[in-house]
């Protein structure tokens, strides 16, 4: 007589079976990723190394086959080199003036607008106007109002009984007039960022102040700007990575002149790798470049955490 024997399944392997199809499900995106996730990778982090590789060669561009490996050579010479301190100067004057003018004047402009009731869809659509224009245009549209003939701002101060001004024709002016420039455009990007920051302060909160005696500047610096950290630390963190690496608006306006008056070090690394030829070098002042912009960047970092005891 044949023994007819069932086999029961193990009551682990659904589970088993369950885990391992919720597991794939899991790591189903993370497959559809990996092809663009290496194709950003290749295409941020191959330039990347390509610079620090060039940065480490005496690279002359008419000679492509005369590349010689140096070492820090290309870095060492720069800290010989006076061009790079004046245009690192320049860099360091451009982006401190127009980021303080832009904070205060931002903050100034953030407070009056949370204060306005009516018209403020309005007035927040007409400062978006200057940030929306390309800085093509507004390079072009700055040049001929700095025209020390035809220009309209020698035109109205001219009729106050100031000027003429040679504006970005001057070595003395040129500089101020690029902080004017990029005052103009970028201060309302300041302004709407600071307002959003405004709007998520509580009434409660302002209006404790006001029960408690404070004035409007007490109100101010110490209710509604410990509040406001987070929100200029990113404007701080937009603004300064955008103003140290500018280059667009200041080659249309100045080229980096006269002379060298306004050759910030995004310009100079441009002059120094497409006009002199000089990749290696060049290669090493973008990367000095880069490690400024972090440097700032992490400052500014520290200084806007958020501290929760």
């Amino acid at each position: 007589m044949t023994e007819t024997r069932i086999v029961t399944p193990r009551a682990g392997s659904a589970e088993l079976n369950k885990r391992g199809g919720s597991a794939r499900r899991r790591s189903l995106p993370l497959v559809f990723l990996t092809p663009a996730f290496l194709v950003l990778l290749a295409v941020n982090a191959a330039p990347v190394v390509y610079a620090v590789v060039t940065s480490l060669q005496d690279y002359y561009l008419p000679f492509p086959a005369k590349r010689a490996f140096v070492g820090v050579e290309n870095y060492a010479n720069i800290f010989g080199d006076p061009r790079f301190w004046n245009s690192f100067k320049h860099t360091l004057v451009y982006v401190g003036v127009c980021i303080t003018i832009q904070v205060v004047l931002g903050c100034f402009i953030a407070v009056l607008l949370s204060q306005q009731k009516r018209g403020v869809g309005f007035i927040r659509g007409v400062l978006l106007l200057p940030i929306v224009i390309t800085p093509i245009a507004v390079a072009f549209l700055w040049r001929l109002m700095f025209s020390p003939s035809l220009g309209l701002l020698n035109y109205l101060l001219g009729l106050l009984g100031l000027g003429p001004f040679e504006w970005i024709y001057s070595p003395s002016q040129a500089l101020p007039a690029l902080i004017l420039v990029d005052v103009w455009q970028r201060t309302p990007e300041m302004v709407l960022i600071l307002f959003t920051g405004l709007l998520a302060i509580p009434d409660e909160l302002v209006e404790a102040g006001k029960v408690d005696g404070a004035n409007p500047w007490q109100l101010f610096w110490s209710i509604k700007l410990p509040v406001l950290k987070p929100f200029l630390m990113v404007g701080l963190l937009f603004r300064v990575i955008d103003l140290a690496k500018v280059f667009d608006v200041i080659y249309i306006l100045t080229g980096g002149g006269p002379g060298v008056a306004t050759e910030t070090l995004s310009i100079y690394t441009y002059t120094t790798g497409f006009s002199f030829l000089r990749m290696g070098y060049s290669s090493a002042l973008g990367l000095l470049l880069f490690a400024l912009i972090v440097s700032l960047a992490l400052l500014i970092i520290r200084w806007g955490e958020v501290k929760i005891d």
